[in-house]
């Protein structure tokens, strides 16, 4: 072999070696270069899935708040679905911090949300179940008030008649005089029937019975009298046993008044009264009165 040929062969070997050395160089930045594409890919995968399930829970959290919110007028119970609500809002805050690819995390919530799609399904259902039962219970409570206003209406009925029927018998139950008449009595002691001269009297005397009524009960009543005069006043004098009394609150002068014991006998009673003085000229009016109410009157004129 001459020395040309060994130089020759010596370069070929350098030039194979640098050749290998660039494949291998080349091969490792291609391998280097797929790695980080491929660890690219994955990340861009990673955070389009994290994307996803942030904004799926985001939903999530929005559909349970309005289920919540529907199942709570409808007088459902609340707190576990409150719950899981707030488990929701919690994982979605840790997956929107973790910005770096977690498999693990993102594959379990991945799993949970399924859970959670068939839980609002169920809450669906359940609300349409409460939907029922409400519309079963306002139909009812229809009905309840129905009933209600109907026994109200006849209570309220009732009690009208009974009020009726008590003022009915309340007034039934007053006492009426009867056989009202009139008298002067001069100072002779004489007494006459009917209308008089002023010189003639200064005492006048009614009479009167007070009617059969067999609802009035037996008991005490105060009768009075009220001598009235053409002016329209009641003659009224305390020393003569004039007093007050009252009707629909207010006060009233009566010119005489006795006690008695209504016995349903017919009884007979007589008032004379002495006015000391001569009476006006005139008409005047005697009104017979039990307790508040009146029960008869009487005229008589002074000529």
């Amino acid at each position: 072999m001459t020395e040309g040929t060994g130089n020759n062969r010596k370069d070929s070997i350098k030039i194979i070696l640098i050749v290998v050395i660039i494949l291998l160089a080349g091969a490792s930045a291609i391998k280097i270069y797929v790695d980080n594409e491929d660890k690219n890919a994955l990340q861009a995968e990673y955070d389009a899935t994290r994307e996803r399930l942030s904004t799926k829970l985001d939903s999530l959290s929005i559909e349970l708040s309005e289920r919540i919110t529907e199942i709570a007028k409808l007088g459902g119970d609340i707190d576990s679905l409150v719950a899981v609500k707030d488990s929701i809002t919690a994982q979605r805050d840790q997956l929107r911090l973790t910005r770096a690819a977690n498999k693990r995390l993102i594959a379990r919530l991945d799993g949970k949300v399924s859970g959670y799609e068939n839980l609002l399904v169920a809450k669906d259902k359940e609300i349409e179940e409460l939907k029922v039962i409400n519309s079963q219970l306002l139909e009812e409570n229809t009905e309840l008030k129905e009933e209600q206003n109907t026994l109200s209406r006849t209570l309220t009925e009732a009690e009208k008649k009974q009020e009726e029927l008590r003022q009915q018998i309340n007034l039934a139950a007053k006492l009426r005089a009867e056989n009202i008449a009139f008298f002067n009595i001069n100072s002779r002691g004489r007494e006459r029937e009917g209308d008089f001269r002023q010189r003639q009297a200064q005492k006048i005397k009614v009479t009167f019975n007070l009617a059969e009524n067999d609802v009035a009960p037996i008991t005490g009543h105060q009768i009075m009298i009220q001598v009235i005069d053409p002016e329209g006043t009641v003659i009224f004098d305390v020393s003569r046993g004039s007093g007050t009394f009252q009707i629909q609150g207010k006060e009233q002068y009566y010119t005489a008044a006795q006690e008695i014991v209504f016995d349903n006998s017919q009884q007979a009673l007589s008032f004379v009264y002495d006015k000391g003085s001569d009476f006006d000229k005139g008409d005047h009016r005697v009104m017979l009165w039990a307790d508040s109410y009146p029960i008869g009157s009487v005229r008589f004129n002074v000529r």
